[in-house]
């Protein structure tokens, strides 16, 4: 006759009990995988308010060339920009300028103005048009070089705007990027992007984002242009002290600061597998005019061919607005940030007059504080 024997009741349940756990942590991961994709905020849908911010969001971006026609042709053209200008000064609206924006004595400028006035919101592109030579930031283009790197156009056409650029006969840093993302949902997105080679080694980037993500600025419904929109700057081996400058003393927010690598077909031209700290900066409650920051971490650091700021050629200043000019100044002096040019009224052409003064950034820009009207 055969035994038969029987296993204690406790050898009978642990099968369920491990499988039931097993199922209980698979649950659990999903749950917590699902709380990740759905707790990262698009970058357009501040939780702040505008009413929080001490300073608005980058305004103006002030541009030093001796090529107006060549800048003239890239914005207008190739980005679809209105000019205004040239203008030319009084000599004493002159005098007052170029000593508020530190330029050479008997510097002879003009200005001249690109705009989108049918995207509310965006940026102005200021141009001191130089009579004379002056040296330009940047040797090369590329994001190698430290300081201000790339104008970004947010747009709904990016595929046409590219062969609109190349037709023109512009080049580009790489291919254009195309990529499926991850909404805040976990569903999948279009994203486009390509950076263009400018006059004066300037690079402007083309970027859109499909499937009803909104764009990173206000675009014209009419021709799905957008932007000016925002700026990328390059700040290896200094994005703690820019960060610091940008949050500290202008009250900005951080929306993003991951550690990325650059992969195979990257917008930036550079090689796959190089890693780099990436940092989104926006006004509190602002949904454009951000300044994305870039720090190459096993890169030693290359400075800008000469200094970032005016009267040097290419990106040399960024203007944004406070309603509290003297509490900025106040944190900028504590801080021990230089100030360039204190508080004073100027006048230019297409502002009219206002109040504002100069900062130097960490990493040598200039940041133009404005006092709005009341």
């Amino acid at each position: 006759m055969k035994l038969t024997i029987f296993k204690q009741p406790a050898a009978y349940f642990k099968p369920f009990y491990y499988s039931a756990t097993l199922l209980f942590f698979l649950l659990f991961c999903e749950m917590l995988s699902a709380q990740n994709l759905t707790s990262q905020r698009d970058l357009t849908e501040p939780e702040s308010r505008t009413a929080d911010a001490l300073c608005g969001p980058v305004e103006i971006v002030t541009i030093c060339t001796n090529q107006p026609d060549s800048l003239s042709r890239f914005f207008e053209r190739g980005w679809g920009l209105r000019k205004s200008g040239p203008f030319s000064l009084s000599y004493r609206e002159k005098k007052k300028l170029a000593k508020h924006w530190l330029l050479p004595a008997n510097t002879n400028f003009q200005l001249m103005y690109f705009d989108r006035p049918a995207a509310a919101g965006t940026m102005l592109l200021r141009i001191i048009i130089l009579e004379q030579n002056s040296p330009l930031t940047r040797s090369d283009y590329g994001p190698a070089e430290n300081g201000p790197f790339t104008i970004g156009f947010p747009n709904a056409r990016q595929e046409e705007v590219h062969d609109k650029m190349l037709s023109l006969g512009y080049t580009t840093l790489a291919p254009m990027q195309a990529a499926l993302l991850s909404k805040p949902d976990g569903s999948k997105y279009k994203y486009l992007e390509t950076i263009y080679k400018g006059p004066e080694w300037l690079h402007a980037v083309g970027i859109e984002r499909g499937n009803g993500m909104p764009q990173l600025s206000n675009i014209d419904s009419l021709t799905g242009m957008g932007g000016p929109g925002y700026s990328a700057m390059n700040v290896t081996g200094m994005s703690d002290t820019m960060i610091a400058f940008l949050t500290n003393i202008l009250g900005y927010e951080l929306r993003r600061d991951q550690v990325w690598t650059t992969g195979n077909g990257s917008a930036l031209g550079l090689p796959a597998g190089i890693p780099f700290r990436f940092v989104i900066a926006y006004a509190k409650g602002a949904t454009s005019g951000h300044l994305l920051l870039m720090d190459f971490k096993k890169n030693q650091p290359i400075p800008s061919s000469h200094l970032p700021h005016l009267p040097n050629r290419g990106i040399g200043m960024y203007s944004v607005a406070t309603d509290h000019l003297e509490e900025v100044l106040t944190r900028a002096i504590q801080a021990g940030i230089r100030v360039i040019s204190p508080p004073q009224l100027c006048r230019e052409p297409l502002k009219g007059s206002y109040k504002s003064m100069l900062l130097l950034a960490p990493n040598q820009v200039y940041f133009e504080v404005i006092e709005r009207k009341k």
